[in-house]
Formats: C-alpha cells, structure tokens, sequence
C-alpha cells in the first residue's frame, strides 16, 4: 500500500506513520513538507492514499486539494487542527474523503483510514454502467459525461451515485447514504447537502429543476433519491 504524507511538522507525519504501521500490513511511505512538491508528485503517481494537512507553509490546504482533484482521484484524509464544521464543510465539499481533528488517537485513525479504504472496494451498482439521455456513468474506469462532456467525480460522489443507483427512485435516507457513501454516519447531516449540493452542480442540475431526468431530488427531513425516467 503506498501512501502519501503531506504535513510540515515531522512530528505529524511520524505520528501518522506509526500509527498505520500498527496494522503489520506492508505500507510504502512517501512525504512531503511543501504543497507544491506534494502536487507534482502526485501528477505522475498514484497512491493508494493521501493525507493532508490544512496549514501548510506554502499552499494553503484546500488549494493543493482543489488542485489534485483535477487529475486524480485517490481517497484523501484532511488531517487538521481546524475543527469548525466550515472547514470540514469545505474540504469535504472540495473533494475530500474524510477529516480528522489533531490531535487524534492511533485507534480513530486507524479506522478512518480502514473506513476509506474499504469504500475504495466497495460493492458497485448491479450495473456497471448506467446511462439516460444525459449522463452517462462508467463505475469500473470512474468516467461520467454530462451532455457529451466529460466531468470528474471524487470518490465521495461515486459512492453517492452508487447508493442512489442501487434503487433508482427510492429515498435512501440520512443514516444509509452515510454508512454506504462515507462508511460511518457520524457524518454530519451538513456535510452530506454539501456534497450532494457540489454533485447536482457536476451534473448540470438545476436547483429548481427538480423533475429532471436522472438528477438528484431531496426528500427534506429523509433522505435522496434519484430519478431515472
């Protein structure tokens, strides 16, 4: 398993090496104190995981988010001193995958990462592929196209079209997009229209158009579903 590190305190990133080297599976470790480095390393490699910090010293967190999130979409744990619930709304809004609070204990990270991981294998929609007169969704090589275009998905969103896919037209509600979208539900209810805000956008939805073929409707108070007639 290959994973990235991108913090400038040592400290930090000794912390997180550790604490994934409890698991006695074999991990290669790559790390970086800058931003910038962290991006062009990642524009020709391909991780299995990244985590990333908030304050970095040269490039703001969520900007080197906002920028790997053009070109590759590996699963990214924020890890952040910041715990207002606007920073964990916009870095998950941006794109990432999870988000955890220093200082954390070796137990909560272990299973963050075990929570993304397995959503990285996760069951796919009995369908592959699913298409209507606008979209068109490839799950085996992620690639979607909105009227001909093609558009790029994070991982979150993936897992979000999955659950709603499962069961075209039924309200999957709060509690069942979290544990199959996120692998918890501890996610907040905020980070969820959040992300589902940042998909309906990808897919060219219309706020007020809620009858639509193919979007995303919300069900307020339950839940979402998604329209395939």
């Amino acid at each position: 398993m290959d994973i990235v590190i991108c913090d400038d305190d040592p400290n930090q990133r000794d912390s997180i090496r550790v604490c994934l080297e409890m698991s006695g599976a074999s991990k290669n470790f790559t790390e970086f104190e800058l931003g910038a480095d962290a991006i062009d390393y990642l524009k020709s490699n391909k991780p299995d995981l990244i985590f990333l910090d908030m304050g970095l010293p040269d490039i703001a967190g969520l900007d080197v988010l906002r920028e790997l999130r053009q070109y590759t979409d590996t699963p990214v744990i924020v890890v952040s001193g910041n715990e207002t619930s606007q920073s964990v709304a916009q870095a998950l809004t941006i794109g990432a995958d999870d988000y955890i609070i220093k200082p954390f204990v070796p137990i909560e990270l272990m299973a963050r990462v075990e929570a993304v991981m397995r959503r990285t294998t996760s069951k796919k929609v009995e369908s592959t592929r699913f298409s209507s007169d606008r979209l068109q969704l490839d799950f085996d090589r992620k690639q979607a196209t909105v009227d001909g275009e093609r558009i790029e998905l994070n991982l979150t969103e993936w897992d979000v079209l999955t659950a709603l896919l499962s069961d075209p037209g039924v309200v999957v509600e709060y509690s069942t997009l979290k544990l199959q979208a996120w692998g918890n539900d501890d996610v907040s209810d905020a980070a969820v229209h959040m992300a589902i805000r940042r998909l309906r956008q990808k897919l060219k939805q219309d706020a007020a158009d809620e009858e639509s073929e193919g979007v995303i409707k919300s069900h307020r108070g339950f839940g979402y579903s998604i329209s395939i007639n």
